[in-house]
């Protein structure tokens, strides 16, 4: 009796020593692609992944060897620069705003609080019908004549971002389709294309942040026919302010935000979770564990 007991004792201790892990593998492979899935939509779909600001000290040495005033306003938040009267060209009669601004993959907007914004557009002074944000998507890439314009590398890195990230959020979806077929249905081959098509999208996501990165590396000298409004930071009425505005880039500050860390994050946890899902394809091939999943 004792013998037996014992035995049966032991093989209860044996089936719960091989039962729970996998369940236990299943619940953390879950836990991991709903992490990963939500912090790179997350990231993709927010516009903090840089932050465009004025360095004083530079606009101040423009100012005094240049014939254009330099005035802070809404707490140093936004530089006013107002032309000479005296100045010959019709250009500088123009008067520029330079202003923060927050980018991401899809829009460029100003980084100001509504009620800021607000006030800032009340001024007399500031361009009628300027708008808040740049959509990159939208139909502000084309000017009054129809034609293209800025085509050049930077414009090209920001279309193969969006391009880039729109396949991952398609794949991330189509992901999240097939895992689930996979665990309701226990289909391995289901499972083991889940694990693949992450590390696709943690791809995809690699490639977007780089080119977010570098796009910043290399560019063309600015044009008359370049400017409309609101583009990094400057701020005026379009035609004639590009030969005004070129000095000005110099002072221009870029910085990565938020956004660009809850990339990375994503792109790691997605490799991660494509890993855990193929060890759990090769879990249910060597030890199935479905009537424990029903």
């Amino acid at each position: 009796m004792d013998m037996g007991s014992s035995s049966g004792a032991s093989g209860c201790c044996s089936n719960c020593c091989v039962g729970p892990p996998p369940v236990l593998f299943l619940f953390v492979t879950l836990l991991m692609t709903t992490s990963a899935t939500a912090m790179l939509c997350a990231a993709i779909m927010t516009d903090h992944w840089e932050h465009v600001t004025w360095d004083r000290n530079s606009l101040d040495r423009y100012t005094n060897r240049s014939s254009m005033q330099l005035e802070w306003m809404l707490d140093d938040k936004v530089a006013m620069l107002k032309p000479d009267k005296k100045a010959e060209y019709r250009f500088r009669r123009e008067t520029v705003f330079l202003v923060p601004m927050h980018g991401g993959i899809w829009t460029l907007c100003i980084d100001l609080p509504m009620q800021e914004l607000q006030e800032l557009r009340r001024h007399p002074k500031f361009p009628r019908g300027a708008p808040p944000c740049v959509n990159y998507l939208a139909g502000s890439m084309e000017n009054a004549r129809g034609e293209e314009q800025r085509n050049d590398w930077q414009h090209r890195m920001q279309n193969l971002s969006i391009s880039c990230s729109l396949v991952c959020l398609i794949i991330l979806g189509s992901a999240a389709l097939v895992g689930a077929f996979g665990v309701c249905q226990r289909q391995i081959s289901a499972i083991l294309i889940t694990g693949v098509m992450y590390l696709l999208a943690a791809l995809f996501a690699l490639f977007t942040l780089m080119i977010i990165h570098f796009k910043r590396q290399q560019g063309r000298p600015m044009l008359d026919s370049d400017y409309d409004g609101t583009v990094d930071g400057i701020v005026a009425r379009p035609g004639g302010v590009a030969i005004m505005a070129k000095p000005l880039l110099g002072a221009r500050i870029f910085l990565t935000s938020w956004s660009l860390d809850l990339g990375w994050g994503g792109v790691v946890l997605c490799g991660i979770t494509s890993v855990l899902w193929i060890l759990l394809s090769k879990i249910m091939r060597y030890n199935p564990f479905s009537a424990l999943m029903i």
